[in-house]
């Protein structure tokens, strides 16, 4: 089943995010620490996009696409911001994200808590999918 979410892109939709995710934890049976690395992976991209993603102060909406299948949950976040690549960015994964520089350490844990991610630019939209094993 997938579960589609749209937020403003401001940071106040944290506690939003994160009452979302909590419904689709306890309804998904999602074990603790898994659903621990969905919420960073989640709030990490949300808060990029709210603080770079946009040139102006107009009201933009990010969405987020949650799908379980089996023992895989999928993410998709969608954002009309300015292009970027989150693959092209950030350290290597496989190292420590404790050690990453400032100001890359949350894309850096995304990859690391990712079991894979592609991008896509689709009529001025970011796509990011992120699966996630659980």
């Amino acid at each position: 089943m997938e579960h589609s979410f749209r937020y403003t892109s401001k940071i106040h939709e944290i506690p939003n995010i994160r009452r979302d995710l909590d419904m689709l934890e306890s309804s998904w049976n999602i074990p603790l620490t898994k659903m621990k690395q969905i919420r960073v992976i989640v709030e990490e991209l949300f808060s990029n996009i709210v603080r770079f993603a946009y040139e102006d102060q107009e009201e933009h909406f990010i969405d987020l696409k949650i799908e379980r299948k089996e023992n895989i949950i999928e993410l998709e976040i969608i954002d009309d911001g300015i292009q970027f690549n989150p693959l092209e960015e950030g350290e290597d994964p496989a190292r420590d994200p404790a050690l990453a520089e400032s100001g890359g350490m949350g894309i850096t844990l995304v990859q690391t808590f990712a079991n894979k991610m592609s991008y896509e630019r689709i009529k001025e939209r970011n796509h990011l999918k992120i699966e996630k094993k659980i």
